[in-house]
């Protein structure tokens, strides 16, 4: 029975990496509708629990590119980094990777990674 269960688990796994490889929408287009929704909420908006979700991705991707660029920003070369300010909220930091990717449509088809790398470095560059 145990197995039997780590098998299910182990083969749902490797189903939803496989997915998630062969999905598309880990890319701009999708980071800017998750991105949207989270500025409707933060702006007080209603909306369905499904974008609460889409809210709680975006924004925890933009803070994750912040803190991984930071964390490494001592290996990266100048033209690599960005200097985000101490005082950024992390709706300020959601508003900037909208923009860009607004101002941007297109490199929507671009990796979600690069594309929130670029609108800090876009918005924040280093002096």
């Amino acid at each position: 029975m145990k197995s039997g269960l780590m098998a299910v688990a182990l083969a749902g796994m490797l189903g939803s990496g496989a997915a998630m490889a062969a999905d598309a929408r880990f890319d701009g287009n999708e980071l800017l509708v998750q991105c949207q929704h989270f500025v409707t909420l933060v702006d007080g908006g209603t909306a369905r629990t499904d974008v609460h979700f889409d809210a709680g991705v975006c924004g925890g991707f933009v803070q994750g590119v912040a803190n991984t660029v930071y964390f490494y920003s001592d290996e990266l070369k100048k033209d690599q980094k960005f200097c985000i300010p101490g005082t950024a909220s992390a709706s300020q930091l959601v508003r900037v990777v909208v923009k860009y990717l607004k101002d941007n449509p297109k490199d929507l088809n671009v990796a979600r990674m690069t594309l929130v790398w670029r609108s800090f470095m876009d918005a924040y560059p280093c002096k």
